[in-house]
């Protein structure tokens, strides 16, 4: 398959070399001079204007932000003015839901397919070809863009229509960032506590934090709040850890969080349950 790709910085190179490693005749593009210099530095073949992308089957793009999809897309002599029926378009980057539904609708009014497909993971799982695509768009745009996503990713899954991978992405993104908050809560707690750091993540690794996905998020969906480990046990450790390591940030806002599940009478009920007073404050996109 002939394959156009647009952004060849630190994760768009490594996913273009991997489709172009995969027998696919890739051409790459990037606005900046020197990603094209990094480029040709890997051996990926590069052009140095848009339209001589105009023939390829399926283009790709991995871009900063919302502006440069839509730039790139939709401007004059852009993307959708030069490819042409039955071409497809599947963008990676993690851009505006409201953006790239626009352009969604911009490419439908010319007969080109386009796919929200952006990508969960680091430069080194673009490298390792173990990144997770999500896709939002047309099934048949998906069929035929599968094997060229499929060269940089463990698992490439279509969740809806338009926008739809990209808001997965960013519930993605937003659950990842409050992950991590709470891991750097936790490792600077045992700094301040005087506990063997190495040891405490090695120990936290082994033990259930990990794997709450696995354990809770089902059942959270479910409504099934059978109890495992309740509310009320899950206050009385919080109320513990304040009283021996001070407030914590996000480890309070949990804390209130319990502690409006249990006023409303979960109190016995899975620690799953707090969904229920996550619901009643999240307000729908």
């Amino acid at each position: 398959m002939r394959v156009g790709f647009v952004g060849l910085g630190r994760m768009g190179l490594p996913m273009a070399r991997r489709v172009a490693d995969a027998g696919h005749d890739v051409s790459g593009f990037d606005a900046s001079t020197e990603a094209l210099r990094w480029a040709a530095a890997a051996g990926l073949p590069t052009v140095g204007d848009l339209h001589e992308l105009s023939g390829c089957e399926l283009v790709c793009s991995s871009l900063p932000d919302s502006g440069d999809v839509e730039e790139v897309y939709c401007s004059a002599g852009g993307l959708l003015d030069m490819l042409e029926a039955p071409a497809v378009a599947a963008d990676l980057s993690t851009v505006s839901v409201a953006t790239s539904r626009r352009v969604a609708v911009e490419a439908r009014r010319r007969s080109i397919d386009f796919l929200d497909a952006p990508v969960s993971g680091t430069s080194i799982h673009a490298e390792a070809g173990t990144l997770t695509v999500m896709v939002g768009g047309p099934a048949r745009a998906l069929e035929v863009a599968r094997g060229v996503l499929e060269a940089f990713s463990g698992r490439v899954e279509r969740v809806g229509d338009n926008g739809s991978g990209l808001l997965l992405k960013l519930i993605s993104n937003r659950l990842l960032t409050a992950y991590l908050g709470a891991i750097a809560e936790a490792v600077v707690a045992m700094e301040q506590t005087g506990l063997d750091v190495a040891q405490g993540i090695e120990l936290l690794r082994a033990g259930a934090a990990p794997r709450q996905l696995d354990y809770k998020a089902e059942p959270m969906a479910a409504r099934d709040f059978t109890p495992m480990f309740t509310v009320d046990l899950m206050r009385k450790d919080l109320r513990l850890a304040s009283e021996a390591l001070g407030g914590a940030r996000l480890a309070e806002a949990a804390r209130a969080i319990l502690d409006e599940t249990a006023a409303s009478g979960r109190g016995d009920q899975d620690l799953g349950a707090l969904i229920a007073t996550v619901e009643g404050y999240m307000a729908g996109p």
